[in-house]
């Protein structure tokens, strides 16, 4: 049996890396070099974490995630992930974080309540005014996501995948099982045929399916990679990865562990924007985005921006994934932003879906954050 896979992002890999363990002939088309240092998978690191409020469905996902990866750093011989830990601050009950406990609770996940002393005591880089509490988690933290690329690339190469870089997809045809390369390319136009087709293109996804252009949607974001003042950079080290701080800019930050860099994120911070648009950083752009933090860190002006670096992803209005089929095409979209920790859990679900070890409607269902039946767990 054969399949393409279009896009060699964390997805495209893992699904190709399954595939091709299973006997499968697989061929991975990417429209830039392999790995992609443009993709939304190509970045220091990224945060893994079970804090999910009203969304049981996705916390039971991200614990079952860990064991997905722990596959790939067995095969790998390698561990591209650091454990340490990851919390986020309550400041009145219902908020983001107080939501996060009911899920958490209901499949027994080990968390804890940090007093606002203790916060003080951790966490002195931090502005403690009016948080409750912070619920920590000790399982998760950070994944090192160019590192798990280039190691899945090597993966895919040594089962065997054919890796296809500067080959960028014009049009799928999904019943037909066809991908149609750009003409003008190394490709030159050339169609290409297998019995399945799994699509990952991420934000150029809207360009082979039109029908989806009102339910993916691209966005340009931003993320700031900061130097801490040196008071607390020991504090910021032995940090666990901060998934909100309770203010509705919905900030996150990344800790510089593993030798990697301090990065912020801003939820809010998007825009909707055009993939083949230039994203670049406007002057001013990263001062006013590090601006945000200043109801969230002491001393904000001694941090030192190093860089700012515009991401593309795409979203839905709901923020669930998608995984369907159509015909002899899968087509897999982590939206929101949110989908890299998932790479390894989904790459392999939708392999199981193209060998016919999953339904495709049971994989739809579980991909939108629906809880599986009891004992099914992916």
């Amino acid at each position: 049996m054969t399949s393409i896979v279009v896009g060699a992002g964390v997805m495209g890999l893992a699904a190709a890396w399954h595939l091709a363990r299973a006997g499968e002939a697989v061929t991975l088309l990417e429209r830039g070099p392999i790995p992609n240092p443009s993709a939304a998978s190509w970045d220091s690191h990224r945060l893994i974490r079970a804090l999910y409020p009203g969304r049981p469905g996705y916390t039971r996902m991200a614990l079952d995630a860990y064991a997905a990866w722990d596959e790939v750093w067995a095969a790998a011989g390698v561990r591209h992930y650091e454990n340490c830990g990851s919390i986020a601050f309550s400041r009145a009950e219902g908020d983001w974080a107080d939501g996060c406990r009911a899920p958490l609770d209901a499949l027994g996940a080990a968390y804890e309540l940090l007093p606002p002393d203790e916060l003080a005591r951790r966490f002195p880089f931090l502005i403690p005014d009016g948080i409750r509490w912070g619920l920590f988690m000790p399982e998760g933290g950070v994944l090192f996501a160019d590192r798990i690329v280039a190691t899945l690339v090597d993966l895919c190469r040594a089962a065997g995948v054919t890796l296809r870089p500067d080959a960028p997809v014009r049009a799928v045809d999904a019943e037909a099982g066809t991908v149609t390369l750009a003409s003008g390319t190394l490709a030159s136009g050339e169609t290409l045929q297998a019995d399945s087709v799994v699509v990952t293109a991420g934000a150029w996804v809207g360009g082979l399916f039109p029908d989806l252009a009102g339910r993916l949607t691209p966005y340009r974001q931003l993320v700031v990679y900061l130097d801490p003042p040196a008071e607390v950079a020991a504090a910021w080290a032995a940090a666990p990865g901060i998934i909100d701080c309770g203010f509705p800019d919905d900030h996150w930050a990344i800790p510089p562990v593993g030798g990697t860099r301090l990065k912020i994120g801003v939820g809010a911070w998007k825009r909707r924007a055009d993939p083949e648009a230039d994203p670049a950083v406007a002057a001013g752009e990263a001062e006013a985005f590090r601006e945000r933090y200043r109801p969230v860190l002491r001393s904000l002006d001694e941090y030192r921006i190093l860089e700012a670096r515009p991401c593309r992803y795409i979203f839905t209005a709901d923020s669930r994934f998608v995984l369907e089929r159509r015909g002899r095409a899968w087509l897999v979209s982590p939206c929101s932003g949110h989908g890299f920790k998932f790479g390894a859990l989904i790459g392999r679900a939708v392999a199981d879906g193209v060998l016919g070890r999953r339904a495709a409607d049971e994989l739809t269902s579980w991909a939108a954050g629906h809880l599986p039946a009891e004992g099914d767990r992916a």
